[in-house]
């Protein structure tokens, strides 16, 4: 009933977009596969600051004895880390955000 509802409301009138339209700027960075997160030393990357290009590795996931690099896909500011040394993570789970620049 609810589908029906919202089917009927305004299906053909275009929205009124009004002032300026965001843009999300923000990417994440996610887990290659399931395991614990390894971050990085912090002289080799800083988690709160720095600046990454596609490629990177900006940590690891220790899956078993295998170590597995997790690499940022995106280019720009590295503004935080979303997982805790040693945790362990699903594979597709957001480990980093970027800032596009």
């Amino acid at each position: 009933m609810l589908d029906e509802m919202v089917g009927r409301l305004h299906h053909d009138v275009e929205p009124e977009v009004i002032g300026d339209v965001p843009a999300i700027a923000e990417r994440l960075i996610v887990a290659p596969c399931a395991g614990r997160f390894v971050p990085l030393p912090v002289d080799e990357l800083n988690p709160e600051g720095e600046w990454v290009e596609p490629g990177r590795v900006v940590g690891e996931i220790a899956a078993g004895r295998e170590r597995v690099a997790v690499r940022s896909s995106f280019r720009g500011w590295l503004a935080g880390c979303l997982a805790l040394p040693g945790a362990p993570v699903a594979a597709g789970e957001a480990l980093f955000c970027v800032r596009s620049c």
